[in-house]
């Protein structure tokens, strides 16, 4: 992956036959061995403008409300909670290592792709208890994740498209449905922006308050 990506993200929220737009810039960190850092930072519309998300680790993620100016630390209980209307929980957006909360197995696998099965461990908070991941064999990126609720049942479905930028195969666009309440949410990623060396000062809450 890249060192660091930034980028413009146009996020469209589906309910029903209305359609909410809203505008977000994020900056990533690749870091080796460590959980990636990520930072989201709403730009429109004026009544989200500034709202922004900070996540360095599983349980160090932050969020900025600038209409009571302060930070909040996201709780475990809370992160799969809607993310300002979105059908993404606070835990879709983690930077999540896989490894670390799930037990996988091969399904099945084609020319193209593979399908496995992830099985939550006992001592993870992680809220799907099973999901189904389809890996292309091209790019190693994720095309299709189907997430299962505690009692089996199935509650989302992501799915994404990849682009090769340069050397990179990036996720350039994510459509994730949420079964449970009949409604989507798609977030496409423009102007993306790969190796600039970003600085490590991004990724603090001094930068989450700051207005862009």
């Amino acid at each position: 992956p890249p060192a660091d990506m930034e980028a413009l993200m146009v996020m469209n929220i589906h309910k029903g036959s209305s359609v909410k737009t809203r505008e977000l810039k994020a900056w990533t960190k690749n870091n080796t061995g460590e959980p990636d850092w990520r930072v989201m930072k709403f730009l429109s519309p004026a009544d989200s403008k500034n709202i922004g998300l900070l996540i360095l680790t599983e349980n160090r993620m932050y969020l900025y409300l600038p209409e009571f100016r302060r930070i909040r630390r996201i709780a475990s209980s809370s992160k799969k909670n809607s993310f300002q209307g979105s059908d993404f929980s606070f835990d879709d957006l983690d930077t999540v290592d896989f490894s670390e909360s799930y037990t996988s197995t091969i399904k099945s696998e084609d020319d193209a792709s593979w399908l496995l099965e992830l099985d939550r461990k006992e001592n993870s908070g992680r809220p799907y208890k099973k999901i189904l991941l389809t890996v292309s064999k091209e790019s190693y990126m994720p095309l299709v994740m189907e997430m299962f609720d505690n009692r089996g049942d199935p509650w989302k479905k992501m799915e994404n498209k990849v682009k090769k930028i340069g050397e990179y195969y990036i996720m350039n666009f994510i459509k994730i449905e949420d079964k449970k309440k009949g409604s989507y949410t798609t977030l496409e990623l423009k102007e993306i922006k790969l190796d600039q060396g970003l600085d490590n000062s991004i990724f603090t809450r001094r930068f989450l308050k700051r207005s862009i």
